[in-house]
């Protein structure tokens, strides 16, 4: 099917954006300065110091991605959204995101893997330390606030190289029913949504059908290697915001997925497939958010459930054992917000108490393994203005976790300091240190099946991030620049033994320095640009081998055009990963001639093209990977779809 759609979409999509792109370099070209709108860094951020800050008056690298961003570049997840507008390395199974049982797909802020931690509304939502997002419906999105570097003060294990706050959509009082319907057809998925909006209550309905995907894994150079085939994918997600008082807000997301998982192995270039899997998850995350400012006290209520199972045709050659998960983490946080020296400074002081739980269950032995424990923090943040253009923010967290299977009780005192000195309204430089820690995953004490082995002793990561950065705007641009280096002791990662099992163990040492670049350019009223790029170097030692390893890809492109004019919009952007790291265990995959090599570039084009011909009906196309290659995903080298292209019809009521 997707070579019936493959001339299609290099046709139509590239021939189409060929057109619009050169008329928005006339347009620009005939516009008077009075025509072009400015561009500013004064969003409004929350998460980087839970104070609400201009992006110019916030001391971290924090960014900013709108609903209207996510709808403009025809992102179908939340997980899309995020690795190509912050520039994010990240590990997947597909190029959606989607997870598939307890293989997860996370994003991996400045290179460290699990050191990511998801927030919605404020409620940590990470599952098995993972930063997954394909439970988060991408129609309930408001805004995404991105904060880069250690934050566990304010947030707590897990944040090591940053925070990604999901904040959903809230009901607006216009005294009228409101909302939407959609349908999607392409070469990769078919879909259907439904919004409803009213002044008390936002709910949101959407299913999605994802065409089989084969040969995710291709045979090596001799003809043999893993056999992949993803098929009858689908998933259905439910979303639910209501004010249920003046500071009262409750918000809820529902995904369930399914897929069929086929596995087996080449011989000669022939798939010989072994293994049929049925996945399915579901995922419910529950947040109570009161905010009340005028008193500075809010609190956050979030339970989080995940629930999966994987059940094998017994029809196939061979099949595992049936499996189950089931696992929550609840959370409560509560501040108090206080003004100082005639509201000069303020201080924040807050609480934290959190429990993970996870239940796994061989269904054929009726064998059940369970995994629990709780955390408690206290934090302060005082933030000093000691100048009328310098300030400072003190921050400590003390957090102590409770003993689980194979992991003892730990304390840990968590310090943060971070500088900003406003140069004008225009420019400022900042300063960012601090310290970071987190528990091994609660299904570290797992057994899944006779391929994995249990390390009894995981020991805890921690580490320290420090960051340096300037930021600064004029009428038409803004320009955001940050060093960055970090150090972790007993990095997570997995490894064989030498039967061939996977395990988890500790690196004795994790590290990586780099520089981030962001620069957005607002040509004239309808046309603008943006262009972020990281160099990094993130690597990892081991005393058995005494050897750094590369851990994650060295160069993040990121570059995009977007021009808006009357009923027409269009949105371009090439994202690169450059310099990559080792295929896993150095298996042999077509990337390479050899077992022992670093995974190929991997470069994606999409294009997004919109025309609204009424106030009410909105047609679009997207096209993916409009270059057409076969680049890998992963460092197990799964791989991504080819050339693709979607289309989408709106209308609002």
């Amino acid at each position: 099917m997707y070579n019936n759609w493959k001339g299609l979409t290099i046709s139509t999509v590239l021939t189409i954006s060929m057109v619009l792109l050169p008329l928005a370099k006339v347009q620009a070209q005939k516009q008077t300065d009075q025509d072009i709108q400015t561009f500013s860094l004064e969003d409004t951020v929350v998460t980087a110091t839970r104070i609400p800050k201009t992006m110019i008056n916030t001391p971290a690298n924090a960014q900013i991605i709108t609903a209207k961003q996510i709808k403009d570049g025809g992102y179908s997840s939340v997980f899309e959204a995020v690795k190509a507008l912050a520039q994010a390395n990240a590990y997947s199974y597909q190029d959606d995101g989607s997870d598939y049982g307890a293989m997860m797909s996370r994003i991996k802020l400045r290179g460290i893997d699990d050191g990511t931690l998801v927030l919605i509304n404020g409620n940590p939502c990470n599952y098995m330390n993972h930063a997954s997002l394909s439970n988060i419906p991408i129609d309930q999105v408001e805004r995404i606030e991105i904060v880069k570097g250690a934050n566990s003060v304010l947030y707590g294990p897990q944040a090591m190289g940053g925070v990604i706050n999901i904040i959903t959509k809230k009901p607006v009082k216009t005294s009228k029913i409101s909302g939407k319907v959609s349908v999607t057809a392409g070469s990769r998925l078919e879909g259907s949504a439904i919004n409803v909006q009213t002044d008390v209550f936002d709910l949101g309905i959407k299913k999605t059908i994802s065409d089989d995907f084969f040969d995710v894994e291709h045979p090596g150079t001799t003809g043999s290697g893993k056999a992949l085939n993803i098929k009858d994918k689908s998933s259905e997600q439910m979303y639910f915001d209501a004010n249920l008082a003046k500071h009262l807000n409750f918000s809820y997301g529902h995904t369930n997925s399914k897929a069929k998982y086929e596995t087996g192995s080449f011989t000669d270039y022939i798939a010989n497939m072994k293994y049929l899997s049925n996945i399915e998850t579901t995922n419910n995350n529950y947040t109570l958010v009161y905010d009340d400012q005028d008193t500075g006290i809010k609190a956050v209520a979030g339970y989080n459930t995940y629930n999966s199972s994987t059940i094998y045709d017994k029809s196939y050659p061979s099949h595992y054992t049936d499996v189950k998960y089931f696992g929550y983490n609840a959370n409560f946080d509560v501040q108090k917000k206080l003004d100082l020296r005639n509201d000069k400074d303020s201080l924040i002081i807050g609480a934290n108490y959190a429990r993970e739980a996870l239940k796994y269950t061989k269904s054929a032995a009726a064998v059940t393994t369970k995994n629990n424990r709780d955390s408690y923090s206290l934090y302060q943040s005082y933030d000093w203005q000691a100048t009328d253009k310098l300030s400072f923010i003190f921050g400590a967290r003390e957090y102590h976790v409770t003993s689980s299977q194979y992991q003892s009780s730990d304390t840990q005192i968590l310090p943060q300091i971070q500088g900003l000195y406003k140069v004008n309204d225009k420019s400022s430089y900042y300063f960012n240190v601090g310290k970071s820690f987190e528990m091994p995953s609660m299904s570290s004490g797992f057994s899944y099946n006779s391929n994995f082995v249990i390390n009894s002793d995981l020991k805890p990561q921690s580490g320290w991030s420090y960051e340096i950065g300037h930021k600064i705007e004029d009428k038409h641009k803004a320009i955001t620049t940050d060093i960055f280096y970090m150090t972790v002791n007993n990095k997570f990662y997995w490894d064989k033994t030498d039967s061939g099992a996977s395990i988890m163990r500790n690196h004795d040492k994790w590290k990586n320095a780099g520089l981030e670049f962001n620069y957005k350019q607002k040509i004239d009223k309808n046309l603008s640009t943006d262009l972020g790029f990281t160099i990094q170097n993130p690597k990892a030692y081991s005393n058995d081998d005494g050897k750094w390893s590369q851990d994650s890809s060295k160069y993040v492109i990121n570059l995009g055009a977007n021009y808006n004019k009357d009923k027409f919009m269009t949105d371009a952007r090439i994202f690169a990963y450059l310099d990559r790291e080792p295929a896993y265990y150095n298996y042999e995959r077509t990337s390479s001639s050899s077992t022992d090599h670093n995974l190929a570039n991997s470069c994606d084009f999409t294009l997004t093209l919109q025309y609204k011909p009424t106030e009410i009906d909105c047609f679009k196309i997207v096209g993916r990977n409009l270059f057409n290659r076969d680049d890998v995903i992963n460092n197990h080298e799964y791989y991504t779809l080819p050339a693709n292209v979607t289309f989408t019809y709106e209308r609002s009521f």
